[in-house]
């Protein structure tokens, strides 16, 4: 056992000490349903772990429109993040600025690429090692039925993140995120959507660290307005089955 490794066992110990302490409740059933999730998405992180020079040939040649954004870099997918909620609830994470007009490199900060449907097929996102013509981080999306893969690539060719989103009737109702670069130290990022009389009506949200046995788990009422944009969020954090009454207010947003 390396230094890493003792230290990431001290720190499980300590983590596991401190929720024995604190009386939080964990739900075993639930923990294992999370763990059966990453172990699916690592699955597919090996499946596609060789495949960047494939998904780049493939992709390039349906591709048929860019667009392209200034800002999002700290939110997954930038301007076009499958989650509904997640810049709404965490401070200071903005989705960016989409450009009017193709711009050079040096000017933006994703690129997407969309197939002849119009379905988003390859991001390009600009680091600190990217050139006009390489070493871009770059995500494929691979279009199944009502599924949505998401595989990402560092700069370097690696992948360690692989996104899963789930529709019904064009509506996302869950959302699954992971850094799974071994599964052993994987992590989980997981919203599901509730809706009724087909609108978004409530969101849940899940932060997943298996190795310390640990998620943290948020809940909350939506609440619309008539052009279906999310104007309040009325909750916060679970614990023991209790759920904060936080209200978040977002009309200002939209005027």
């Amino acid at each position: 056992m390396d230094d890493f490794e003792c230290m990431l066992n001290e720190l499980q110990q300590s983590a596991m000490k401190q929720i024995k302490n604190s009386n939080i409740q964990i739900d075993k059933d639930k923990l294992n349903s999370f763990k059966d999730i990453i172990s699916e998405l690592v699955s597919i992180r090996n499946e596609y772990a060789s495949k960047l020079s494939q998904l780049q040939n493939s992709k390039e040649k349906e591709i048929v429109t860019f667009e392209y954004t200034k800002g999002g870099e700290t939110l997954h997918r930038g301007y076009y993040c499958p989650s509904l909620v997640l810049d709404l609830i965490v401070g200071n994470i903005k989705r960016g600025k989409l450009l009017k007009r193709k711009t050079v490199f040096g000017n933006y900060s994703y690129e997407y690429g969309f197939d002849a449907d119009n379905r988003l097929i390859r991001v390009k996102g600009v680091n600190e090692f990217t050139t006009p013509v390489s070493r871009f981080d770059e995500e494929y999306l691979i279009y199944s039925e009502d599924i949505v893969l998401g595989v990402e690539f560092d700069n370097m060719g690696h992948i360690d993140v692989v996104s899963k989103c789930t529709y019904d009737n064009g509506e996302i109702v869950k959302y699954e995120r992971s850094v799974c670069g071994t599964q052993d130290y994987a992590d989980l990022y997981y919203e599901e959507y509730f809706y009724e009389n087909n609108m978004l009506s409530e969101v849940r949200i899940f932060d997943v660290t298996p190795r310390i046995e640990i998620y943290e788990e948020q809940k909350y009422k939506v609440e619309l307005d008539e052009d279906s944009k999310i104007v309040k969020l009325i909750g916060g954090f679970m614990t023991n089955g209790v759920v904060e009454k936080d209200v978040l207010d977002f009309k200002s947003t939209y005027k």
